[in-house]
């Protein structure tokens, strides 16, 4: 390098050696590095120069190059967004009217278009409304299962035209008018039905005083067995003398059966429905029927069990009992059949009595 007499280097060269030297720390104090080892200490002034071929910036504080801002930055000619734009409370200013569908609207725009719409739906409510001073439907109302409330009552009757809507306490009064009208008809039907055709219970004996065991009453009396009397006692115990009570001859006045078991039946003239029977054990102390059953039938062979007891019929009773019998058939036959007894064997009936329901 070649140094002239005053001391400074050739223009053209890449070094300029300055009198008395100059040291590595002094040039770093004092100059850029190209390296990028030392920072500047104020501000450069480019003198309307360009920094060129800068890398597009990584940190917040980096100089940014014209393809970032390109990139990231929304130019004042109009631009195109491809993300939202969070406007953090601030207003947008100065917009012109929408003239496309998806144009900004401004407050003045809106509120023009708000004054058209309310006239326009004010006409619309008007047309397809009901009004609340009173209208007319031209097509059917589906309330979808609600309620339609406040409704007038209308009454007295001569208020009511008859296609006007009634209120749910008009519709009960008139309901319940009809139901009580309705309910006082069906207890006075009931209470003559009742009275016509419920049946009655007779307390007075079905079966008359029988002179024989084929009555001229049209009542026929048989057993199982009978006990024939002695030669020295006249008569025997034939099934009607259980039908017999009132016979001066007092125990003879009975159906005797020589066997321990046995049965009396006595046959109606028609078919009865009873509700009662009276029996009495044979009046002699100590032959006393212990188990027996009640049944009935209508054709004199199948007979249907309507009573089974053991309550004992004593022979030292002075007065019959009474069973009663809960069936709803009628029977032209009744049956007793003995199933045990005490004695020693001529047990029997001084009383078997049917009481009956009547219509």
């Amino acid at each position: 390098m070649s140094v002239n007499i005053f001391g400074k280097t050739n223009v053209g060269s890449s070094q300029r050696v300055i009198s008395g030297g100059v040291t590595l720390s002094q040039a770093i104090n004092t100059f850029l590095r190209r390296d990028g080892k030392n920072a500047a200490d104020a501000n450069i002034n480019m003198s309307s120069n360009k920094i060129i071929n800068v890398l597009d910036p990584s940190d917040d504080q980096d100089a940014a190059t014209k393809n970032y801002v390109d990139t990231h930055a929304v130019s004042k000619t109009g631009d195109t967004l491809t993300g939202t734009l969070d406007m953090n409370g601030c207003a947008i200013t100065n917009l012109l009217n929408p003239s496309t569908a998806q144009g900004a609207a401004t407050k003045s725009y809106v509120d023009k278009q708000d004054s058209a719409q309310i006239i326009t739906l004010n006409s619309y409510v008007d047309t397809h409304a009901v009004s609340k001073s009173g209208d007319t439907m031209t097509g059917d109302l589906n309330m979808g299962g609600r309620m339609v409330k406040g409704l007038p009552v209308h009454y007295p009757p001569t208020t009511y035209l008859g296609s006007e809507a009634s209120s749910w306490s008009q519709v009960t009064q008139l309901v319940n008018a009809e139901v009580q009208n309705a309910i006082k008809i069906t207890k006075e039907l009931i209470t003559k039905e009742l009275i016509t055709n419920t049946p009655k219970k007779s307390y007075s004996g079905y079966v008359p005083i029988l002179e024989e065991n084929i009555s001229r009453t049209g009542f026929v009396a048989t057993a199982s067995a009978v006990t024939t009397a002695s030669a020295t006692t006249p008569g025997n115990f034939q099934a009607y003398g259980a039908f017999n009570s009132l016979n001066a001859e007092g125990s003879y006045g009975s159906w005797a059966t020589p066997a321990k078991k046995g049965w009396l039946q006595i046959k109606c003239p028609e078919a009865v429905t009873i509700w009662r029977v009276a029996l009495k054990a044979r009046a002699i102390d100590g032959k006393n029927i212990t188990e027996w059953n009640f049944s009935g039938s209508n054709d004199g062979k199948t007979f249907e069990p309507l009573l089974t007891s053991t309550t004992k019929l004593l022979g030292s009773a002075n007065a019959p009992l009474f069973f009663d019998i809960s069936t709803t058939t009628a029977y032209q036959y009744y049956r007793l059949a003995i199933q045990a007894s005490t004695g020693a064997g001529d047990l029997g009936v001084q009383v078997m009595q049917l009481y009956v329901l009547s219509t």
